[in-house]
């Protein structure tokens, strides 16, 4: 270690090589066994799940707190939720999501536990690989669909893959375009989005003229955070409409809007989302963002970890609507040809597959954002980190089982509103 960093791009350091950072890595299991990880029991002073939903709706549109508990109570799958912090709870979130998911399609215990282990496995060893890669490699790297296409092909019978092939094509045709054919309709000459209450509340410029303010203002906040590029992207479109749009589950009561945008031609529509950004919830635990707006703190972790990112990304505040106060917001494209992989149609190969890619996904998100040499280090050659997720995920979804039985029956109690099927 006889290297230091003069401090051109930062405040001077000792430079490393990828030996030592890997060292130190290894030197972290002395405070931190790999074996540790496989522990999972409640503390004493955990909250109660249910409390914290009553807590969480006093911030939400109150009209739509009951379709969040009612989303929630589909399944435990969509119950589990969560968010990232250090890179050992990203990879425990993920083999837990991933055991979650098994149960919820009825495997048994060893499909469930042959699927985290897979998802830790390929986790740690290419964590390796990125580590023997130069930066730049890495952070290039990625895996496009057809590769995806044909990596699944080994493991799926035909049936499956006729499905998939379907899939990606769907996910070709998820563009805004397919949005507006779907979510507008034309009144008097105009696309207009369609009110399907309490889902789709839209706020008409005509009947509402203050809008147009709040709208300007937040526009123009998003513009300046996008590059100069995409600023003139922007400048080909007018306006089309606004409307707020219940979406996902857990972010369901937080505010989430769609933006219609208009070009010259009437087959090139934009439509943008804006979703509130609240502090994340392990905030508590692993202290404040760096970034002040909210908005901004999601957008900068997604450009950082995501291989393909939305080039109308951005953040903006303020639209006080329905008596509420200003609030921050994440803008990105409503829809431009995102898949999503059909999880409760994959059998127990397929699931176990599929947690392998996720595990490459996350370890490469680390490998751009972290020390890969560092984390490749502390998580070793062996399988001992492996085999510890895997008892982790497997305690966790019981956990999560238990907490979903109390979403249950808080909900049949009446302790909290639910709307099933919205």
């Amino acid at each position: 270690m006889g290297k230091v960093s003069p401090g051109v791009l930062s405040e001077p350091h000792a430079v490393l090589t990828s030996e030592e950072w890997r060292q130190l890595g290894r030197k972290r299991r002395k405070f931190v066994p790999r074996s540790s990880h496989a522990e999972w029991a409640p503390p004493p002073d955990r909250p109660d799940p249910v409390g914290i939903l009553e807590e969480q709706a006093k911030e939400r549109v109150p009209d739509l707190v009951p379709i969040r508990h009612g989303r929630m109570s589909a399944s435990p799958f969509a119950y589990f939720r969560g968010a990232a912090a250090p890179f050992e709870w990203d990879v425990k979130r993920l083999a837990a999501s991933v055991t979650v998911a098994a149960r919820d399609n009825g495997f048994d215990t060893r499909a469930e536990r042959t699927a985290a282990r897979r998802c830790a496995h390929v986790y740690r060893t290419e964590m390796a690989n990125f580590a023997q890669m130069r930066f730049l490699d890495t952070w290039y790297s990625r895996i496009d669909v057809d590769q995806v296409c044909q990596l699944f092909d080994a493991v799926q019978s035909r049936k499956a893959i006729r499905r998939r092939s379907k899939d990606v094509r769907r996910a070709y045709r998820h563009t805004s375009v397919q949005a507006v054919d779907k979510l507008c309709h034309v009144v008097d000459g105009q696309h207009r989005i369609k009110a399907v209450p309490p889902v789709v509340v839209r706020f008409g410029i005509e009947h509402e003229p203050t809008i147009v303010d709040e709208l300007r203002g937040a526009v123009d906040l998003y513009r300046e955070t996008l590059q100069a590029d995409r600023r003139e992207v922007l400048r080909h479109y007018y306006f089309g409409d606004f409307a707020r749009k219940v979406v996902g589950v857990g972010s369901v009561g937080t505010e989430a809007f769609l933006l219609l945008l208009l070009g010259d031609r009437p087959d090139e529509p934009l439509i943008l989302q804006l979703k509130e950004a609240q502090e994340s919830v392990l905030a508590p635990f692993a202290g404040s963002s760096e970034y002040k707006h909210q908005g901004e703190r999601v957008v900068r972790g997604q450009k950082l970890m995501q291989a393909a990112g939305d080039p109308f990304l951005g953040w903006t505040s303020g639209l006080q609507l329905d008596g509420a106060g200003a609030k921050e917001y994440y803008v990105r494209q409503l829809r431009d040809m995102k898949g999503a992989m059909n999880v409760p149609a994959m059998d127990p190969p397929q699931l176990t597959y599929y947690a392998g890619l996720c595990g490459w996904a996350l370890a490469r998100s680390h490998a751009r954002t972290g020390r890969a040499a560092m984390i490749s280090g502390y998580l070793g050659s062996s399988d001992q980190f492996d085999l510890a997720i895997e008892d982790f995920a497997v305690a966790y979804a019981d956990q999560n089982q238990i907490d979903y039985q109390r979403l249950l029956n808080a909900i049949e109690s009446r302790r909290l509103p639910a709307v099933v099927g919205l």
